[in-house]
């Protein structure tokens, strides 16, 4: 039976959380929700659990929604500097009963937090009695950042969404990678651009006796993604050896930190004091052991803690960091302790996120072709990415260069030019730290009309102006 909880709705949102810089009204058409998701995945045993994924290709950004047909029990850790969430105070009440019905991962920072009210919703108009006390439906939620700096525009996850991603969930299967909220998703700013890498969100599963175990985790953190080994998993300039190991990367960031080459070493991540945050990683715990209130907190606070291993640094000012931890309360197991199952579920964190990280390109698997000049000239002009952000391409000799006069995002630095590396006539990668591809596009007669870097999950359109 849900507590009178099933009617609070106390919503607590970060105001250092920045809208993206897109000046005057969007006129753009509305978006619309994608749900038919392809690429890896976990599968795991746990029925108790359906989750759904609903993505906006026009963003792209998305929203993972977790949702528990029998309700669960249900607390919090928030440890970031730069939370955004919703129900999360109910959460804090210390009752013990299953009032919660499903936690919302979003994108959109501050605005994808409407994508929790769509769930909510879409239960409503599944469940008989809905508008009965006791029959309110419990949402909890949470954000990640992934506006300006990655992508140049302003759609988010909304409402309906929300709505799209309740509608769309499944048992046993949860998307790897760029999917649902984690769709457009980095780590690795606080060493700089040079570390500054794709994520995504992650999944891990393992049952000790009847004891079920799973972890989600939407990875968008300031921190870099750390194996067991301690070495970084990945980079923009990978050798042979791999990208080194975080203990080294530490050892070089502390040596330079207040100089001038600390900051050129950072580049445009530097994030001054006081200015608004882009990082968070989103954890979700879900387990069918039977746990006491406060044994359920004490998970989430271990398992929490734990994930500083999986990602340097972790928790920092500038990371809104949240973890909510649940049970479906199904079964006794008297010879799992609280402690050991704690221990077990922030191994299966650690899984969760090196599961988050798409496999990046092995070193030299990148040819360069031959591209002659006049199809080059063909390329040469000046392309938009937003209203505010233009980039100019041009030929010299044999190169083709691509340069902003402002910084563009995570891609180029003001008024530095990067070589466009081509690998087929109209393929091409930046050399940048994070080696993006970009690829122009051209319309039904063959003339360049823009170019998309990153195609595929990951996309940033430009259109050409002249």
């Amino acid at each position: 039976m849900k507590t009178r909880l099933a009617l609070v709705a106390a919503a607590t949102m970060s105001a250092a959380l920045l809208p993206a810089q897109t000046p005057g009204p969007q006129t753009r058409p509305a978006p619309v929700p994608r749900t038919g998701v392809e690429g890896r995945a976990l599968h795991f045993d746990f029925p108790s659990i359906e989750i759904g994924v609903a993505e906006y290709d026009e963003g792209p950004t998305g929203a993972t929604v977790f949702y528990f047909p029998k309700g669960v029990v249900a607390t919090v850790d928030v440890r970031g500097g730069a939370p955004a969430t919703v129900n999360t105070d109910a959460l804090r009440l210390a009752y013990p009963s299953a009032f919660v019905d499903a936690i919302s991962f979003a994108g959109g920072s501050s605005y994808g937090l409407a994508a929790a009210t769509g769930v909510a919703d879409a239960i409503k108009t599944e469940r008989a009695g809905s508008g009965a006390w006791g029959s309110i439906a419990t949402v909890a939620g949470a954000i990640i950042f992934d506006l300006g700096g990655r992508r140049f525009n302003t759609v988010t996850p909304d409402y309906d969404l929300g709505r799209a991603a309740l509608r769309a969930r499944r048992s046993n299967s949860f998307p790897l990678g760029n999917r649902g909220a984690g769709r457009f998703t980095t780590q690795g700013g606080y060493f700089g651009d040079s570390l500054r890498q794709n994520s995504g969100q992650g999944g891990a599963f393992r049952q000790v006796g009847p004891t079920k175990i799973a972890v989600f985790t939407v990875v968008n953190a300031l921190g870099t993604v750390v194996d067991r080994g301690g070495r970084i998993v990945r980079c923009g300039r990978a050798t042979a050896a791999g990208c080194g190991t975080i203990a080294d990367r530490i050892t070089r960031k502390t040596a330079t930190l207040g100089s001038p080459a600390g900051r050129a070493e950072r580049g445009s991540s530097d994030i001054p004091p006081g200015v608004p945050t882009e990082s968070t990683t989103l954890t979700l715990v879900v387990t069918n052991q039977k746990l006491a209130y406060w044994a359920l907190q004490r998970l989430a606070v271990q398992v929490h803690a734990s994930l500083a291993r999986a990602l340097q640094p972790f928790n920092t000012e500038n990371d809104g960091d949240v973890l909510f931890a649940v049970s479906t309360d199904e079964v006794d197991n008297q010879s799992l302790s609280e402690p050991d199952l704690g221990l077990i579920a922030s191994e299966v964190a650690w899984d969760a996120v090196l599961s988050s990280v798409p496999e990046a390109l092995p070193p030299g698997a990148i040819s360069r072709a031959n591209v002659d000049a006049r199809t080059l000239d063909q390329y040469s002009g000046e392309y938009s990415l937003s209203r505010a952000v233009r980039v100019q391409v041009r030929r010299e000799g044999t190169r083709l260069l691509i340069q902003g006069a402002e910084q563009v995002g995570i891609y180029l630095r003001k008024g530095v030019s990067a070589e466009l590396i081509p690998t087929s006539s109209a393929d091409f990668v930046m050399d940048n730290p994070r080696g993006d591809r970009l690829r122009f596009d051209r319309d039904a007669r063959g003339v360049v009309t823009g170019f998309t870097i990153n195609p595929g999950t990951w996309p940033v359109a430009a259109a050409r102006i002249r």
